[in-house]
């Protein structure tokens, strides 16, 4: 024979809760994160080393000058690898930009020789 019990409402969700673990979401670190907002960036950005202001990674974004992507056609989002390149490369001086600077010194310093 089966029993039958009564249980009220709130019993009931008691029960339940201690029955079904609880899902908790973690939020992912910095560390684990893989790409960044524009202020995440700008915090990182300066966490690593290189200090920059809002302003200049505003305007790094427009010329182009800093690895980003857009979400939703506004969204400036920053990808965690393309930004440690990015980061290692202005703290030890890109070699590449300072080859384009030194041949464009070069050039016009060649252009007034022969003016």
């Amino acid at each position: 024979m089966q029993s039958l019990i009564l249980v009220d409402k709130n019993d009931l969700r008691d029960l339940l809760k201690e029955m079904i673990p609880t899902v908790n979401v973690i939020e992912p670190t910095d560390e684990q994160k893989d790409f960044f907002s524009l202020d995440e960036g700008l915090s990182y950005i300066n966490e690593m080393g290189l200090k920059i202001s809002k302003s200049t990674l505003y305007k790094k974004t427009a010329d182009k000058e800093i690895p980003f992507q857009r979400w939703g056609g506004k969204k400036i989002v920053f990808l965690r690898d393309e930004l440690d390149q990015w980061i290692s490369d202005q703290l030890s001086g890109n070699t590449e930009r300072i080859n384009e600077v030194t041949n464009h010194v070069a050039e016009v310093a060649r252009k007034k020789e022969r003016a």
